[in-house]
């Protein structure tokens, strides 16, 4: 009768073992399921220096500070990715000679949604790096705006209080180094 419990108890301990001797993955990459069109958000964006449109740039997207996939420019000067509902990505814009730009894009949405999964489509203007010579330009590495699900208008949009310091913020730079240029041109 006792040697039952006891069998049992160190046939679980094997199988315990067993399901966790696994050799620990030591990989510094971190790989995320593919994403499916179900159960992804489409993005759209074109990039911008003073209205002329970028002809090549990366989109880095990040989840959880984690490189998740790296989309470049198309032949049409646009992008086009897809990213996994429910996660909080930064979406980082790079190009050679131009100050980089991020946005926060919180891709949840109601767990009761039924409808398709709206797209969400935007244009980012970039600063070159000689338009802001001679200007601390720090603030640039916070993101310039926050993305999330609006459930009344049923789509996704900026967090348009927030875009609207930002936007001053921005602004302020440029002045600040319009201000330097020209201080540059009286002496």
């Amino acid at each position: 009768m006792n040697a039952l419990p006891k069998f049992v108890a160190v046939l679980f301990l094997l199988i315990s073992v067993a399901a966790f001797s696994k050799t620990p993955n030591t990989s510094t990459s971190f790989e995320y399921p593919t994403v499916l069109k179900q159960d992804s958000i489409k993005i759209v964006g074109l990039i911008y220096n003073n209205r002329n449109k970028l002809r090549k740039y990366t989109i880095n997207i990040y989840i959880r500070n984690r490189l998740f996939k790296t989309v470049e420019s198309s032949a049409r000067y646009n992008f086009e990715t897809n990213v996994p509902i429910n996660s909080y990505c930064t979406i980082e814009i790079n190009a050679k000679g131009y100050y980089t730009k991020r946005f926060i894009f919180d891709t949840s949405i109601p767990e009761n949604y039924t409808k398709q999964i709206p797209e969400f489509s935007f244009d980012m203007d970039v600063f070159a790096e000689k338009e802001l010579d001679g200007v601390n330009t720090s603030a640039l590495d916070l993101p310039v705006g926050i993305v999330k699900y609006n459930n009344k208008k049923e789509e996704f949009e900026h967090n348009k209080s927030y875009t609207k310091k930002m936007k001053k913020v921005y602004k302020d730079l440029l002045i600040e180094s319009q201000m330097q240029d020209r201080m540059q041109l009286t002496n």
